[in-house]
This record gives structure tokens, C-alpha cells and sequence, in this order.
């Protein structure tokens, strides 16, 4: 028999594109796991989950199918699309799962999230508690729906204006304060920026610390969506990976007192990280370092290869005091 799995979905969209749901699906042989308009105005940011519906089966199959209409309010445009998914890559990551820092006992994936993007992009992405990956990338086409073909829940985003007061009227609250002044400040983000994420590098986390201190673990979220968790042997055994620029990152160390830090890459500057990565290119092995100075106040960021080394100077960087 086919082995079943515990598994939900959930959507997620760009602050900067807010996305309409119209209707989908991720379809297994024996369950289906629908989307439709009550799901509303989707922002959560690209990668990052949105709300799950309950469910009463509780073990499905592998799904084999994703379809998906959605608006896309910024270029005031419907998108439609259907897909085939790799069930056997789906399985692999399923069955291979991840040790779970908080309970150190073998843990796997629980949410599927659609990734809705400009010009009809789709990524589909599974996660677990501190891990998420990408299974599968990609393209809908654009498609007309008229006010008489649609059904009556979904008609509010044909009326006249719709896109308009979403988008400029502040009481919908579409947007974060500090998204809409970046918008107003900058527009909206080059479409192909979606592409440009999905870029990997041959990379690794390098913590230096001073002498007898304790790097204890590592966890970052890429610009692609996905996240990785390293403690214990997965730290110890990290080596360079293929893997997309991090967005945001941090870690836990201890002195040589067995006092307990920890430090934090709120963001990066963008436009410096990605260029950075392009200068050492996609064949040479990068160490993302961070060095930690004598009294545990402040750390500095670089990448380094065999060839060179190269400072991060526009990160926002966070530590804690010791931790009790």
C-alpha cells in the first residue's frame, strides 16, 4: 500500500504583490486540499506561510497535482495554471524528514505553500519547524475571467476599482506601513527578482569565536524561501551546498565561561549581499564568516574563498547580552 502522510497547505505571495485568491488545488489520489476566494488578499512575504485551513483526514498521499487561479492585484491580471509534481522528490523529503532542535527526535514536513509571484510565476515549497525547501517551480499563464463567468464569492474582485482601493486606500491595510513607503520610495520590486533568488552559490556558515568558545547552532532563511536548521552532528558535518544568498540569520554560541550569546542578521542590504555572491560566482566555495570580537559585543561579517575575502558592511546585525 501506498504509504500517507500528515500534510496541509497554505499560500504565500510577495509584501509587494498582493495576491487575490480565486481558486485551487493540491491534489493527492485520495484527497484534495482546496483554495477559493475565502482565502482573500495574500501578502505574507515571498516564502513565508499563511494561514492553514483545518482538515479531517488526518494521513493523505503524496500529491501528484497543483492547480491554481489567482489575481494578481498590482498588474491587475488573472493567472491560471496546471501542474504535475514530482511525487518521488515529494517522498524522498517526506521519508528523509530532519532532527528537530527543540525535541532532537526525528521530525518531517507537515505544510505545502504556494509562492504566487508577478508575471504568473509559481513556487511550491514543503516545511517543517525550522526547514523549508522547494519542490517544484513554475509558470501560469495569464487569463480573462468576466464578472457573468464568475462565481458568486469571487465577483467582489471584478467590481469596478477593486485593484485601486486595495492598493491606495490605507484603511484596507494591503500593506505594511514600512512596505508602502518603500513602494512610494522605490516601486515595485523588477518581476524577475524571483528569478534572481532562486540563484545558488556553493556555500557555508563559518562562526569564528575567541579561544574556547562554543558554536552551538545555525539557522537561516534564504531569499528563495527555503530555511535550514544546523546543530550538533549537521553542524559539525556542514560542508559547501548548493544554496540560495541568506536573507536573514542567526546563531547560539558559548564563551569560555559557558556563558550562552546569541547574534542575529536581522537583514541583509539586498543589492550588497547578491553582489557580493555574483563577484566570487556560482563555481568557487564561499565561507560566510562571522567573527565574534574578545568581550562578545559585536560581530563583522565577510566572504571568504581561497582567492579573496570581502566584507559585508550594510547588514543589520543584532546581539543578545549573556543569557541566563
Amino acid at each position: 500500500m501506498e504509504e500517507k502522510y500528515s500534510w496541509l497547505g497554505t499560500i504565500s505571495a510577495p509584501q509587494e504583490y498582493p495576491m487575490e485568491i480565486y481558486g485551487g488545488a493540491i491534489i493527492a489520489d485520495d484527497f484534495t486540499y482546496g483554495f477559493d476566494a475565502i482565502w482573500g488578499t495574500q501578502n505574507t512575504g515571498w516564502g513565508n506561510e499563511g494561514g492553514t485551513m483545518s482538515v479531517e483526514t488526518s494521513k493523505m498521499g503524496i500529491p501528484h497535482q497543483l492547480k491554481f487561479t489567482w489575481y494578481s492585484l498590482v498588474e491587475r491580471k488573472f493567472y491560471t495554471g496546471k501542474w504535475d509534481l514530482d511525487q518521488k522528490k515529494i517522498k524522498e523529503l517526506f521519508d528523509n524528514g530532519f532532527i528537530d532542535e527543540d525535541t532532537h527526535k526525528k521530525a518531517t514536513y507537515t505544510n505545502f505553500i504556494v509562492g504566487l509571484a508577478p508575471k504568473g510565476r509559481v513556487v511550491l515549497w514543503i516545511n517543517g519547524p525550522g526547514n523549508q525547501k522547494e519542490v517544484g517551480v513554475f509558470q501560469a499563464h495569464d487569463t480573462i475571467i468576466t464578472k457573468e463567468k464568475a462565481y458568486e464569492n469571487a465577483k467582489y474582485m471584478l467590481k469596478e476599482g477593486f485593484a485601486d482601493r486595495m492598493l491606495n486606500d490605507p484603511s484596507y491595510e494591503t500593506f505594511k506601513q514600512e512596505v508602502r513607503q518603500k513602494i512610494e520610495a522605490q516601486g515595485y520590486p523588477a518581476a524577475e527578482i524571483y528569478d534572481l533568488y532562486r540563484e545558488r552559490y556553493s556555500w557555508k556558515p563559518s562562526v569564528i569565536l575567541q579561544e574556547g568558545g562554543e558554536w552551538i547552532d545555525f539557522g537561516f532563511t534564504a531569499y528563495n524561501g527555503e530555511q535550514e536548521n544546523l546543530f550538533g552532528e549537521s553542524l559539525k558535518a556542514d560542508t559547501y551546498t548548493k544554496r540560495a544568498v541568506p536573507k536573514f540569520c542567526g546563531f547560539y554560541w558559548k564563551d569560555k565561561t559557558k556563558n550562552r550569546y546569541a547574534m542575529w542578521v536581522d537583514a541583509f542590504d539586498e543589492k550588497e549581499i547578491f553582489e557580493l555572491f555574483k563577484k566570487f560566482g556560482k563555481e568557487e566555495n564561499i565561507d560566510f564568516v562571522i567573527k565574534i570580537n574578545e568581550d562578545n559585543t559585536k560581530a563583522t561579517l565577510s566572504l571568504k574563498s581561497e582567492k579573496q575575502e570581502l566584507p559585508i558592511t550594510k547588514a543589520k546585525i543584532r546581539l543578545s547580552r549573556k543569557i541566563e
